[in-house]
């Protein structure tokens, strides 16, 4: 209370995710991160899943290109395979019903939720919801077109 309070608009950006199959066995997340970082990348968003008994990692970090570059690194070492994929990462204020917002619009346009992972805010910037979409242009659109009530922060 009595602090100054900030518009958060809930507007997507652009961004590509990579994607990077792993071996189920500890430390394979760890050396990817690892290699990140050495690279100068910084890693903004991250989710960690399995599938046909190999771990998923989804990241998206800055510089990009420095990101793709450490992929096709890990890639040439034998490690991935590496998808590339457009995502929207959308601003959304710590309210409930946020997400959920944005999936009934997206139902009603009928574009389908691929993946959804939330990345925490930092320094006082607002949390990510990180989509991606079967049609993400058309998501942008409708996302872009709605009259958000726009909440306060502190």
């Amino acid at each position: 209370m009595g602090g100054p309070t900030l518009p958060v608009p809930m507007l997507p950006h652009r961004l590509t995710e990579f994607a990077i199959y792993l071996a189920q066995r500890p430390g394979e997340l760890a050396g990817v991160l690892e290699a990140a970082t050495a690279a100068g990348v910084d890693i903004h968003a991250l989710a960690v899943g399995e599938h046909a008994d190999k771990g998923c990692v989804y990241l998206l970090g800055s510089p990009e290109e420095a990101l793709r570059h450490v992929m096709e690194s890990l890639v040439e070492s034998g490690i991935g395979p590496v998808v590339e994929s457009p995502v929207l990462a959308v601003a959304i204020d710590n309210r409930p019903g946020a997400v959920r917002d944005i999936s009934v619009l997206m139902a009603d346009a009928r574009v389908n939720i691929r993946r959804a992972y939330m990345a925490s805010g930092i320094a006082g910037q607002p949390s990510l919801c990180v989509f991606r979409f079967d049609d993400p242009e058309r998501a942008a659109e409708v996302i872009e077109s709605i009259d958000w009530p726009v909440q306060k922060r502190a």
